[in-house]
C-alpha cells in the first residue's frame, strides 16, 4: 500500500520525512504526550512523514508511520490532556483491564491507565495535546462567566457518565476547521495575527470541552443562577483583597457584617463551596498566576506556596493539583520550556 494522495492535515507544517522510527517517536515526543514505538512489522522499512505545529498552549501533530505500521504504547497522562483523532479506524487497548476497542473519533488519551494503540500505517493520526491546567483555566473562564464560580474537582474525560453538551462531531469539524486556516495562512505566505492564534487555541478548548464528556460537564449545563446574592460580590471582593493575610472564616464573616452560618449559606448558595473552600481557590488562583510569571529557581515554589498561606509543601502540592491537574512544578516549567 502506498501513501494517499491527498494532502495530509497540517501539511504545510512538515517537520520530518523518515523511514527511522526513533527519529520519528524523537519528532512527535515534544508535540504529543510520552510515548513508546515497536515496529509492528521489524523486517518492513517504515516510510513516516510528521507534521505539527503549536496553536497557544495546544499543539496538533499528524503523524504517519507507513510501511508495516507502528505499536503505540502511552503511559498515564496525569496532568497532560492528549486526544487522539485517527483518520481511520484504529485499534486500541487499555493495559490494566486488558479491554480493546477500536477508536473511529475523538479517543482521549487515559490519565490514569496505560494504553495500547495501532493507528493506520498511511492515513494516520492526528494528536491535539495541553495541559488540563489550560483546559482547566479555559473552562473556569466558561463557567466564571455562565455560572459565577469555577470548577473545584480535577479535570478528567475518563469514567464519566453521561453524554457531552455538543455532539462528537463537534470537535472533528472545529480541528478540522484549525488546520485548515493555518495551511491556508502558510500557503498564503502570511504571519498569523496573535488573535488569530488565540482565537483558534480557545476554539479548539472549547470544543473539546463542550464535545467530550468530563467531569465539569454537569457544570456547563446548568442553568445560571437566577438573582445573586447581594452580599456575593462583597464577600468575594474582600476575599480578594486580603487573600494575603492568615485570614480565616470568621475573619471573613467579620468582616462583611454576618454570622458565621449565613456566610457559610452565601456561599453555598453561591459557589457550591464552603468559605474555605473559595479562599482556598482564590489563593490557589493567585499562586498559579504567580507562578506563571515567576522565573524558575530552586525556591520558587516554595515562596509561592508559603505566599498562598502553606506551611506543607505536600499540601500545597496536592491542593494545586486537584485543582488545575498538574503539579505547580510543571506550570511553573512552562516559564522555561511553553509548548
Amino acid at each position: 500500500m502506498t501513501a494517499p494522495q491527498t494532502p495530509p492535515p497540517l501539511s504545510a507544517y512538515q517537520r520530518v520525512a523518515s523511514t527511522d522510527i526513533d527519529v520519528l517517536h524523537d519528532t512527535v515526543e515534544p508535540f504529543a504526550v510520552g510515548h513508546d514505538l515497536h515496529a509492528r512489522e521489524p523486517d518492513a522499512p517504515l516510510d513516516g512523514l510528521v507534521n505539527a505545529v503549536g496553536v497557544g498552549a495546544v499543539t496538533l501533530v499528524w503523524v504517519r508511520y507507513g510501511g508495516g505500521g507502528v505499536i503505540v504504547d502511552t503511559p498515564p497522562t496525569e496532568g497532560h490532556f492528549a486526544m487522539c483523532a485517527p483518520i481511520a479506524p484504529m485499534g486500541v487497548e487499555y493495559r490494566s483491564t486488558r479491554s480493546r476497542d477500536t477508536a473511529g473519533g475523538s479517543l482521549v488519551v487515559s490519565h490514569d491507565e496505560a494504553m495500547r494503540m495501532t493507528p493506520d500505517p498511511w492515513l494516520g493520526c492526528l494528536v491535539i495535546a495541553t495541559s488540563t491546567g489550560r483546559l482547566a483555566d479555559h473552562l473556569a473562564g466558561h463557567l466564571g462567566r455562565h455560572l459565577g464560580r469555577g470548577h473545584t474537582p480535577p479535570l478528567r474525560f475518563h469514567s464519566v457518565d453521561g453524554p457531552a453538551i455538543l455532539p462528537s462531531s463537534i470537535v472533528e469539524r472545529t480541528w478540522r476547521h484549525v488546520c485548515g486556516v493555518l495551511d491556508h495562512v502558510t500557503a498564503a505566505e502570511e504571519g498569523l495575527h496573535p488573535l488569530a492564534a488565540r482565537n483558534l487555541e480557545e476554539s479548539l478548548l472549547t470544543a473539546v470541552l463542550l464535545g467530550l464528556p468530563h467531569t465539569a460537564t454537569g457544570r456547563l449545563a446548568e442553568a445560571p443562577p437566577r438573582v445573586p446574592h447581594h452580599l456575593a460580590g462583597t464577600i468575594r471582593d474582600w476575599i480578594e483583597a486580603h487573600h494575603h493575610r492568615p485570614i480565616g472564616v470568621i475573619d471573613i464573616a467579620t468582616a462583611v457584617g454576618i454570622g458565621v452560618r449565613q456566610l457559610q449559606t452565601i456561599c453555598q448558595d453561591q459557589w457550591g463551596l464552603t468559605p474555605t473552600q473559595l479562599l482556598r481557590g482564590v489563593r490557589l488562583d493567585h499562586a498559579r498566576t504567580a507562578l506563571t510569571k515567576a522565573r524558575p529557581g530552586p525556591r520558587t515554589v516554595t515562596e509561592v506556596a508559603g505566599a498562598a498561606g502553606y506551611v506543607h509543601m505536600s499540601r500545597f502540592a496536592a491542593h494545586y493539583r486537584q485543582r488545575f491537574g498538574e503539579t505547580p512544578t510543571q506550570t511553573l516549567r512552562r516559564n522555561v520550556h511553553p509548548a
